[in-house]
Formats: C-alpha cells, sequence, structure tokens
C-alpha cells in the first residue's frame, strides 16, 4: 500500500513539528497542497496526525472530522488513544491506514481533503497537522524512478518526491 503526506498549509503556525503553535479552539484546515494520490487509484484510509496541546476540554474523545468538499459531516473520530488534559506538545493520531470515516474517497476528493479541530470548551495550541492518504495503485500503473550516483540535476518544473 502507497501513502501520500502533507502538512496543513496555513496557517504559518501548524506547516511544520517546530514548537511553533497557534491558539485556537475551533480550527479547519482546508489546503494539504502536498498531498498527490495518483490518478485512478483507491484510497484505503486516512490518518491525520495532531501535534499540539490543550486545556480546560470537555469531551475530549471526538475532536476530529475530515471532509471534502459537498461531503455531509464525516465521522467523528477519537483519537487513537485518547490523551489525558495537558499543556505540553504532543502528537496524537485519528483514523487508521483503513478508516475512509464514513465518506467514499475519490482520487480529487483525497487530495483536496479538510480536517477540522473543534471542541465545545477549553483550548488547543496546534503546532502541527498532518494527513497521510494511504492508496492501492490502479492496475497496471508504472512508477518511474532514476537513480544518480554523481553528477548535476536541474529540475525546471514539476514536483521532486523523495520516500
Amino acid at each position: 500500500m502507497a501513502t501520500t503526506t502533507s502538512f496543513g498549509d496555513s496557517p504559518d503556525q501548524i506547516t511544520a513539528i517546530d514548537g511553533t503553535v497557534t491558539r485556537n479552539a475551533n480550527l479547519t484546515i482546508a489546503s494539504y497542497s502536498s498531498l498527490s494520490v495518483p490518478a485512478g487509484a483507491t484510497v484505503n484510509g486516512i490518518v491525520v496526525t495532531w501535534t499540539g496541546g490543550y486545556g480546560g476540554v470537555v469531551g475530549i474523545a471526538q475532536v476530529m472530522s475530515v471532509a471534502y468538499s459537498g461531503s455531509e459531516n464525516s465521522s467523528v473520530l477519537a483519537a487513537n488513544s485518547t490523551p489525558a488534559d495537558y499543556s505540553d506538545i504532543s502528537t496524537v493520531t485519528y483514523g487508521t491506514p483503513t478508516q475512509l470515516w464514513g465518506l467514499s474517497w475519490t482520487v480529487d476528493q483525497a487530495n483536496a481533503i479538510t480536517t477540522k479541530m473543534f471542541t465545545e470548551s477549553g483550548t488547543f495550541y496546534h503546532d502541527a497537522f498532518q494527513v497521510t492518504i494511504h492508496y492501492t495503485e490502479a492496475p497496471g500503473a508504472t512508477s518511474l524512478s532514476t537513480s544518480i550516483s554523481s553528477g548535476i540535476v536541474k529540475i525546471k518544473s514539476g514536483k521532486v518526491v523523495i520516500k
């Protein structure tokens, strides 16, 4: 099973796990521009990794949802290991490699995923949001690879993915 992973694009404080936080009880991330599920692939599952801290949150078991444009409300998932109330930065995962969050996903929808973290009380301190989409490539799909042992590489346009 292949994967593609991206950090959220904005606000700037959530684009990497770096200890820089934004304070927001209800935060929707609508742009993970580095996701690249290939055409024809089958989406198998979606994992959202949240790095942050929180305090005073009631009902922490249900705080994360995912969706795509035009979808109804997705399933609201509890963390894979529900954390205790904390103020230090920690990492929590939501979903699994086979969890589709109660929705059917096309490649375009998966590449345009939206995540939302929410609470009715308390405060979140968000350091980073990261989405990993697990997929199976279409039958007959080929993967191009190149090996370079020395020399100069010039890339004029496009995208480089290092795995």
